[in-house]
């Protein structure tokens, strides 16, 4: 081993320092020495003595709003009964199943660029290497932005309508005692006695009587075990060290003996952290987290409804029933949740169990989710989250007529600095998700969806209750909260610092904090993406994330907050899909707020071409869709992949008449009747762009 370095990177325990000089001078060290050990290449934490902690209460701000607006109610086809969230009854398209708990195509981090290039197809290599290795520059207060000011944009909870009194209805099933009102404490579980349902319908509970096990008796002969049993009493030993806790889950998990191997579990607690850390974490946060975890059956009472497909429904938990599935998670205990065949039940589900977390040679983004894992359980075990969140599956039957909407487009604003995450506050943000909810965040996946995850880890309990989405539905998870910062991008993300989430409560206890997923198709060659049949399935699949049917008035729908949906490693054109993303929110009634990733050509182009079509050449929503698929006719199909002219360029072009003579001319454009100006010079438009950016 080489000589530890004299800087050391911060670890979770300076976070019950009260030094806080010694927190800052912290923040800006690392570690530069790497390990000799060729196999592992990771680099090697200091032994460096830690000062064990000084308070043990670390939770976040509880900020209880006044009158904080309203929910989204569900989807239904006709009025029903006044719940927030009554269903839609329709149909889905089925679409293939994927592995279970096994990275699906979305999983991709940076470092597997040539496996990306081989699943997202030749064509599409300008894409892969658009990929970002770091986080894009924070927002500062002088940002260069297009459009409208951010500040001008809809955000809850000040633009919501007031909340109804939260109760439990059939499409919304509420797991606390109700009615309830957020006054700082936990709500209560409701009713005061476990009461089990196992069934395809319902999560099969670690605690049931109906979760059995075989185990081998003195005599050397199979008999069965109640599983919760086994769970209580092997984690109520004491548990000194990676190696005692492998030994446990596998106790109820025997037949996994020779598939787990637990080896980052070993090295994030061996290798990767201080002595004191590791010690403090098996001595107190993993006591903590067992008592957590063996008070499911007293926490969680009611039976847990799966938010199955082709049915819109609500789930509202507490979040320290989440924190209490999570730790379960952890230590692996719900049953049925491992099998990968694509016939078992849960085949359509992700994983919910953390073994994959724990599998396969370390490398340094899974340690980094790991910090952000036990950041979350340090707090929770620390202090009891006192709030609630809710999970919303969509499910729309049916979509505009997009070839007949005359729909303008309304407001954006777009910036090339800033996150969503971060800068989207009360806005609706975009999870770039996979159909399977969380994609790789427990593998080797760590770009928008996992990170989003990692920093917000109440998200993950979302793959414990969503069967995979398809293309008519989407998940609204409103109330995660924040517990952690972050640093990089794919494979170079690094855990930064603990995170006080200080964003304002409703009147249920939920952060005002909406994000909606929303899975991308992947493309595997440049031109599929322009086909009509495709920018149809991108815009039914962003409006079912968008849309709110039961607000009307566009004055109570928060913007929409996004940025390059379904691009990188899924082969998107940046210009289409923000162009598809600006139809939809329009068709929603929602502005966009929309960040590029560093992306300043994007940035202009985009505002460029929302300028000419609102205000230079205004057009409605179906004669866009005409000029994108006369550019798939013309231009894409004739040269098979991407070429000099874009997207919005040929927009203007068709319109200025400047459009190079080709073998193939451009066919009309059709009746562009909102257009009252024909053979627009392309100068003119300039100017008339950088005017409005001078304004």
């Amino acid at each position: 081993m080489s000589e530890p370095p004299a800087k050391r990177k911060k670890t979770i325990l300076d976070f019950f320092k009260k030094n806080k000089s010694e927190q800052d001078q912290q923040k800006t060290k690392k570690n530069t020495n790497k390990m000799a050990d060729s196999k592992a290449n990771l680099p090697v934490k200091p032994l460096v003595s830690v000062k064990l902690p000084q308070t043990t209460s670390q939770a976040g701000t509880s900020l209880a709003g006044t009158s904080v607006g309203s929910d989204f109610k569900g989807v239904t086809s006709a009025p029903g009964p006044s719940s927030l969230a009554d269903a839609i009854h329709g149909t889905n398209n089925q679409s293939p199943t994927l592995p279970m708990e096994c990275d699906s195509p979305t999983l991709f981090s940076d470092s597997d660029q040539s496996d990306m290039r081989n699943s997202v197809g030749p064509d599409s290599e300008d894409h892969i290497l658009d990929i970002p290795t770091r986080k894009p520059s924070e927002r500062k207060n002088d940002c260069v932005f297009r459009g409208m000011p951010i500040t001008k944009m809809n955000r809850s909870p000040s633009c919501l309508e007031k909340l109804q009194c939260l109760a439990s209805v059939a499409a919304h099933k509420v797991l606390f005692k109700v009615p309830f009102q957020y006054s700082g404490k936990p709500p209560d579980p409701f009713p005061y006695n476990f009461k089990d349902r196992w069934d395809n319908d319902h999560v099969r509970m670690p605690c049931s009587n109906y979760n059995e096990y075989p185990v081998k008796g003195k005599d050397g002969k199979q008999t069965v075990r109640r599983r919760w049993d086994m769970i209580t009493e092997v984690l109520l030993c004491d548990i000194h060290g990676p190696y005692e806790l492998e030994e446990v889950i596998l106790t109820y998990n025997s037949r996994y003996s020779e598939r787990w191997d637990f080896k980052t579990l070993h090295y994030f607690f061996s290798k990767e952290i201080e002595v004191a850390e590791r010690n403090h974490f098996f001595k107190t946060t993993l006591k903590e987290m067992v008592r957590l975890a063996l008070n499911l059956p007293n926490l969680c009472t009611q039976p847990i409804p799966l938010l199955k497909k082709e049915k819109s429904r609500s789930v509202t938990f507490s979040q320290q029933q989440i924190s209490c599935l999570l730790a379960n998670a952890f230590f692996c205990t719900f049953p049925r949740r491992n099998a990968r065949q694509k016939t078992s039940e849960y085949s359509n589900y992700p994983s919910i169990n953390f073994n994959s977390l724990f599998d396969g040679e370390p490398n340094q983004v899974k340690l980094e989710k790991m910090r952000c894992i036990m950041n979350y359980f340090r707090r929770v075990t620390s202090s009891v989250p006192t709030g609630t969140v809710t999970f919303i599956r969509q499910t729309v039957d049916k979509f505009p007529d997009w070839q007949k909407l005359d729909t303008s487009l309304r407001g954006l604003h777009v910036s090339a600095e800033g996150t969503i995450e971060d800068d989207g506050i009360g806005m609706l943000q975009v999870d770039f998700a996979n159909k399977y909810l969380g994609g790789g965040v427990f593998g080797q996946g760590c770009v928008q969806e996992e990170i989003r995850f990692l920093i917000c880890p109440e998200m993950i309990v979302s793959r414990l209750i969503t069967e995979c989405l398809e293309n008519n539905e989407c998940l609204i998870m409103k109330g995660c909260e924040r517990f952690s910062d972050y640093d990089g991008y794919a494979k170079t993300f690094r855990w930064k610092d603990n995170y006080e989430d200080k964003t304002p409560r409703d009147d249920w206890g939920r952060r005002c904090t909406d994000v909606v997923a929303i899975d991308a198709l992947i493309f595997h060659g440049y031109a599929r993406q322009f086909k009509s049949s495709s920018v149809t399935r991108e815009l039914n699949k962003a409006y079912c994330g968008f849309m709110n049917p039961h607000v009307k008035d566009a004055k109570n729908l928060p913007a929409v907050c996004t940025g390059n949906w379904g691009c990188g490693a899924f082969g998107g054109d940046k210009q289409l899909k923000a162009l598809i993303q600006l139809i939809a929110a329009s068709q929603a009634k929602r502005d966009l707020c929309y960040f590029t990733f560093d992306d300043t050509d994007l940035r202009d182009n985009l505002y460029r071409i929302h300028d000419y079509l609102t205000n230079v050449n205004p057009i409605g929503i179906s004669n866009i869709l005409t000029l994108i698929d006369q550019y798939e006719r013309n231009v894409v199909n004739k040269f098979s992949r991407k070429k000099d002219l874009t997207l919005y360029e040929y927009i203007i072009k068709v319109f200025d008449g400047s459009l190079e003579n080709t073998d193939s001319e451009p066919e009309s454009p059709g009746d562009f009747s909102q257009s009252s100006q024909e053979g627009i010079n392309l100068e003119s438009v300039h100017g008339k762009a950088q005017k409005s950016l001078n304004v």
